[in-house]
Parts: C-alpha cells; structure tokens; sequence
C-alpha cells in the first residue's frame, strides 16, 4: 500500500496575487551578447 504526500506552500497574502501587465521586450544590441550574425532579422 503506497500513499503520496504532498507539499503545499502557505503564506499571508498568497491567494492575493497581483495582476501582471503584459510587456513586450526589445533588444539592446549595445547590450546584447548575441553575435552581430544573429541580430539581423531575416
């Protein structure tokens, strides 16, 4: 006879969670570590 336990996570506040903003995230190429190739979109 097998039995699963499991592991639930409380705390204050966790069935209050925030409502996140979609965002749309553009490239940096001064910041980019992609190589110059990689950046050109095709």
């Amino acid at each position: 006879m097998t039995t699963k336990k499991t592991l639930e996570f409380i705390w204050i506040g966790k069935e209050n969670r925030p409502r996140l903003e979609p965002r749309i995230l553009l490239e940096d190429s001064e910041k980019s570590y992609l190589p110059p190739s990689r950046l050109e979109v095709p």
